[in-house]
């Protein structure tokens, strides 16, 4: 099958002249917004902190911003027209590595040094499923979502998630390496679930360019609520017997005897591996660390 080069968006002079004044603008263009457009927010959260964005339509051939503070939320933009200049800060102040799941009729930018660095177009080739990333300079992001022209029959609907992650430990450079006693630490009080278990299988997942590690799990350590409004943590017995935990391609997974503890995030609604030490390693650094974030168990 023979992939065409990505399209430059045709709104590039559009973006190049408004980019930056949209930033000035930022609040007048928020409340400005067509009444087919509103924002979700936290219940308890201030109007400042928006994490999903679900709007219509388009205006003409201009570009609609989008202001987006939380670490994670998804954008849904049904008829899409026009573009969106989608801005992400996490909060902090710090860098951080993006990524999203994307899908429907419209191709996706970053924004990098004065120029747009394709991230998605619906004819890559490449797998919805795909968590594509990428790496932000200072403490913002911004992604250019331009709506196919004329609009896609039959496809009325762009949907996009995001996850903003902030600690060290995703280096890409360093995914793959054993996490150190004090990474373990913070790995631990940073997942969203954390499972004593063997691994059952290896499943390797090239369109999605990742592995998934099947777990049978002996012991739950810690698991995290997404749906409890506190982000409740829970160690209960209650859990699956079996999880199943993402790792990307180049680590090249594999099979080991014995009993684990695997530390594993929520990305885009898949679980992401941090660290998977032994049991032995772990108990060991459990012993040895002096302090932790949260209290450790093995």
């Amino acid at each position: 099958m023979i992939r065409s080069e990505p399209r430059w968006p045709s709104y590039a002079f559009v973006f190049a002249a408004a980019g930056f004044l949209l930033l000035h603008f930022r609040q007048t263009a928020v409340n400005a917004a067509p009444a087919a457009t509103h924002l979700h927010t936290a219940a308890a959260a201030p109007p400042a902190d928006q994490c999903d964005w679900v709007g219509s339509g388009g205006g003409g051939r201009g570009v609609r911003p989008v202001y987006l503070r939380c670490s994670r939320g998804a954008v849904s933009w049904r008829y899409p027209r026009g573009a969106l200049r989608i801005v992400l800060q996490g909060g902090g102040g710090r860098s951080f590595r993006g990524c999203v799941k994307v899908s429907g009729p419209a191709r996706v930018y970053l924004e990098a040094k004065g120029t747009l660095r394709p991230v998605y177009n619906p004819s890559d080739g490449k797998h919805e499923a795909l968590h594509r990333c990428f790496h932000s300079r200072g403490p913002v992001a911004a992604l250019y979502v331009e709506a196919d022209e004329p609009p896609t029959v039959g496809r009325t609907r762009v949907k996009l998630q995001y996850d903003l992650e902030f600690s060290h430990l995703v280096d890409d450079e360093g995914e793959c390496r054993p996490c150190s006693k004090e990474e373990l630490s913070e790995a631990y009080c940073q997942s969203d679930l954390v499972a004593r278990g063997t691994v059952r299988a290896v499943e390797k997942r090239p369109e999605i360019d990742a592995a998934e590690l099947v777990l049978r799990v002996t012991k739950m350590l810690r698991r995290v609520d997404e749906l409890a409004d506190d982000n409740e943590v829970d160690t209960g017995d209650i859990y699956r017997k079996e999880v199943r935990i993402r790792v990307p391609s180049l680590c090249d997974a594999r099979h080991g005897e014995g009993e684990f503890v695997i530390m594993a995030k929520k990305r885009l609604g898949d679980l992401t591996l941090v660290c998977a030490p032994r049991l032995e390693a772990w108990a060991e650094a459990v012993r040895e660390l002096q302090s932790a974030p949260c209290v450790l168990k093995s």
